[in-house]
C-alpha cells in the first residue's frame, strides 16, 4: 500500500469512529443533557454512573456525554485527535470494564470495538487529512 493510501486509511477510519460516535451515541446524549440541565428531567445515565462507583456520578455522567458528542465532533475535524481519542478511550474501557463485570448477560463487543480504534488513533494522531495535520502537529 502507499504512503496515499495509508493516510486514506487513517482518514477513514477517524471520520467512521468519529461518525458512529458521535451519531450513535453523542447526539442522544446532548439531548439528554438539555433535558438535565434546562428542563430539569432525571437522568438514568447519571444513576448507572453512580452504580458503577464513580464518585460525583454527575459531573462524570456531563463528561462522558461532553466526550461522545463535541469529543467526536473534534475527532471528526481531526481537532486535537490524539487527546480527544485518548479521552473517548478512557470512557469506552470503563464501559468495557463495566459490561465485563455483568458477568455472562454483559456485552462488552460494542465498548470493545470502539476503545481499539481510539486507541490507534491515540497513539497515531489524526493523519494527513486533518486539521491537526494543517496546523502542524505532528503525527
Amino acid at each position: 500500500m502507499t504512503k496515499e493510501g495509508r493516510e486514506l486509511a487513517w482518514l477513514f477510519l477517524r471520520l467512521a469512529v468519529g461518525a458512529m460516535m458521535f451519531g450513535l451515541h453523542g447526539w442522544a446524549r446532548l439531548g439528554k443533557l438539555y433535558a438535565y440541565f434546562i428542563l430539569g428531567q432525571p437522568w438514568s445515565f447519571v444513576s448507572l454512573v453512580q452504580r458503577i462507583g464513580f464518585p460525583m456520578p454527575a459531573v462524570f455522567a456531563v463528561a462522558s456525554a461532553l466526550v461522545e458528542s463535541f469529543g467526536a465532533l473534534l475527532l471528526l475535524a481531526g481537532i486535537q485527535t490524539r487527546w480527544v481519542a485518548l479521552l473517548m478511550a478512557i470512557n469506552m474501557a470503563v464501559a468495557t470494564g463495566f459490561e465485563i463485570g455483568k458477568g455472562p448477560s454483559g456485552g462488552p463487543e460494542l465498548a470493545a470495538m470502539y476503545l481499539i480504534p481510539l486507541l490507534a488513533l491515540a497513539v497515531g494522531g489524526a493523519g494527513r487529512f486533518s486539521l491537526d495535520a494543517r496546523r502542524g502537529v505532528r503525527r
